[in-house]
């Protein structure tokens, strides 16, 4: 008899108003924690794709970078962008400005060729 004296009273304990309501209180606190640290992984997911796409676009600069860097250190590279820059000509070629629709001035360098170059263009 006294064992089940002791189980009413735990049973009138833990179904008391005041055990609710603590119980309550306390998921919502579980699931309060719970949403923070889903939006804190949603945030850091989004931080993480931003960072890799930066990191995508740095690495095809980076690339890019590398690719200026080897043809300007050969000398048709170099040549081709000091023409580009500078709009300039080699001594014996002639320079030739159209002006056009799209653009304003388009710079076309025209070369002299020496009769030998022209006869060995035949075979080209």
């Amino acid at each position: 008899m006294r064992d089940f004296q002791r189980k009413r009273k735990i049973r009138r304990l833990l179904y008391s108003r005041s055990a609710l309501a603590i119980a309550f209180i306390l998921l919502i606190l579980i699931g309060k924690a719970t949403w923070g640290l889903y939006v804190k992984e949603r945030e850091s997911r989004e931080n993480l794709d931003r960072v890799e796409a930066e990191l995508s676009a740095l690495t095809e600069r980076e690339r890019r970078l590398k690719e200026d860097i080897a043809r300007l250190q050969t000398p048709e590279g170099l040549e081709t962008e000091i023409r580009e820059q500078f709009q300039v000509a080699k001594p014996g070629e002639q320079m030739v400005v159209l002006v056009g629709e799209e653009k304003a001035a388009v710079l076309e360098v025209v070369r002299e060729r020496s009769l030998v170059s022209k006869f060995f263009d035949l075979f080209r």
